[in-house]
């Protein structure tokens, strides 16, 4: 366990072996919960970006994506959950065919270009 101090405004900081844990940057959201004398954070994860990269992981396994079951354990719909799946493997895609032919382009940037083409 670590110790920080609140300063003047109420604001803390994580120790940075814990923010670099669990994932945390500057501007990302957190939840708050207080429990007797104990206060309690937690990362708040967008419900499809959690949802697209378990399917993603499944897809990459080379396991077949069970779309309804995955979509109602995010509590997301299943169409908009299948769309952002294909958009992430044909960016993927996208990207390694480029550097295969020697076109080094950034992933962001393949992703930028093909968001913008729909």
């Amino acid at each position: 366990m670590g110790t920080t101090t609140i300063d003047s405004k109420g604001r803390l900081s994580l120790p940075r072996r814990i923010r670099e844990e669990l994932g945390l940057a500057a501007g990302d959201v957190v939840f708050v919960q207080r429990e007797g004398d104990t206060v309690r954070f937690a990362k708040a994860v967008n419900p499809l970006q959690a949802a697209v990269a378990e399917g993603v992981a499944e897809y990459r396994a080379g396991r077949k994506i069970a779309l309804g079951p995955l979509a109602k354990k995010h509590r997301v719909r299943s169409a908009q959950l299948e769309n952002a799946i294909d958009d992430v493997i044909d960016a993927e895609e996208i990207a390694k065919v480029n550097t295969e032919r020697g076109k080094r382009i950034p992933l962001e940037e393949v992703v930028k270009k093909y968001r913008t083409k729909r």
